[in-house]
């Protein structure tokens, strides 16, 4: 990928290229169907997570405005689909990848106070010590009124390791979330009990197969192979397809999906600064309201 026009770090601001050797999971750039971002199979053999997360990205795309920061990129696969809705990309992540604008965690973002309008962070803050720092930094960067697009696991297995360093409930993203100073706008639960069971089902059976290929002395994983990755592939392509035609992109946490659920999505928001105008104006009414009728 090309390098993000206009992307380069603000001077005098974060700490860039500290954790240039930490090594990262890379995801395939997303394939694009009905305008909504999907995991690429060539890349996972688990697509059903990377389907709630685009079909939830798709449903919140008006925040995706101005000026975006990805922050915890990796390869960018979802830069595709959200560069038409924004007006400049810039891409960061800890590890060296084609287009990044500069390398560094999320909770150190070397860029000026209010240089963003959105500021996207998917399956990014397990992998910072201080998720509250990263919040922070987001909420630094942001302009007055600007979004931040934030997803994070919950029951999910170690990935990563070693930096997969917790977990959250939706109360601890929202709690996270507000201490730095943003109001949430939505939250969302990252599917029910299927998709989990589904997700660790997937999960059980390649790493046993892959097991079994290894005590064989087979010169490639078993899941790997052309004939086997369909067998995984195909049936989540059909449950995907289904739950689209019967659902659409709608989200929340009906039917055990608030507690029991591979993670959580949050829509969030920097308020807007209080003017000495608003605030004698809204002191002056709750002196009306206060007197007696």
């Amino acid at each position: 990928m090309t390098a993000p026009s206009g992307g380069q770090p603000d001077a005098g601001s974060g700490r860039a290229g500290a954790s240039s050797g930490r090594a990262r999971h890379r995801q395939g750039e997303a394939l694009i169907r009905r305008g909504i971002p999907y995991a690429d199979p060539a890349g996972t053999l688990s697509l059903l997570p990377g389907a709630a997360i685009g079909e939830w990205l798709a449903d919140v795309r008006e925040a995706f405005t101005g000026r975006l920061l990805d922050a915890g990129a990796g390869n960018q696969p979802y830069r595709r689909w959200y560069e038409p809705l924004a007006d400049q990309v810039v891409a960061v992540d800890a590890t060296p990848a084609p287009g990044l604008a500069a390398l560094c965690l999320a909770d150190h973002l070397p860029f000026a106070a209010e240089s963003f309008d959105t500021v996207l962070s998917t399956q990014v803050w397990e992998h910072v010590e201080d998720p509250g720092a990263a919040a922070r930094e987001a909420w630094r960067v942001l302009r007055p009124g600007g979004r931040l697009v934030v997803t994070v696991p919950f029951l999910y297995p170690t990935h990563e390791a070693p930096y997969d360093f917790g977990r959250f409930t939706s109360f601890g993203l929202e709690s996270v979330l507000c201490r730095a100073g943003f109001e949430v706008e939505r939250m969302d639960a990252e599917g029910g009990p299927l998709l989990l069971g589904s997700h660790l089902m997937v999960l059980a059976l390649s790493q046993a197969l892959d097991a079994l290929g290894r005590l064989l002395h087979l010169p490639r994983p078993v899941t790997g192979s052309a004939l086997v990755r369909p067998l995984f592939t195909m049936p989540q392509h059909i449950a995907i397809a289904s739950r689209f035609r019967w659902r659409g992109t709608r989200r929340g946490f009906s039917r055990g999906a608030g507690r029991v659920t591979l993670g959580y999505f949050a829509v969030a928001h920097k308020p807007q600064p209080v003017t000495a105008g608003e605030s004698a104006a809204g002191s002056a009414s709750d002196r009306r309201a206060d007197r007696p009728g």
